[in-house]
């Protein structure tokens, strides 16, 4: 991907938090999305605790997940 934007140094954490989640994804018929429960742990683990920061951050892993799903169907879709 040439064309792939610089990730900005403060979301590095996120960034790396959302690579290691999507290997957390169900196995089976298709892709899946994460867990919400693999997103409270991987949290609880790296200290986000302040409700605030968790919302934060699980509501940009669902987001980025949803990104992910949706390019995923539309895939599947094309002819």
């Amino acid at each position: 991907m040439q064309s792939r934007p610089a990730l900005a140094r403060h979301l590095l954490f996120e960034w790396t938090a959302f690579r290691r989640l999507a290997l957390d994804r169900p196995r089976g018929f298709g892709i899946a999305p994460i867990p919400w429960s693999s997103i409270d742990r991987y949290a609880n683990r790296f200290g986000i605790a302040d409700p605030d920061r968790f919302e934060r951050f699980s509501r940009l892993m669902m987001a980025m997940d949803a990104a992910v799903l949706r390019i995923a169907t539309e895939k599947d879709v094309a002819p």
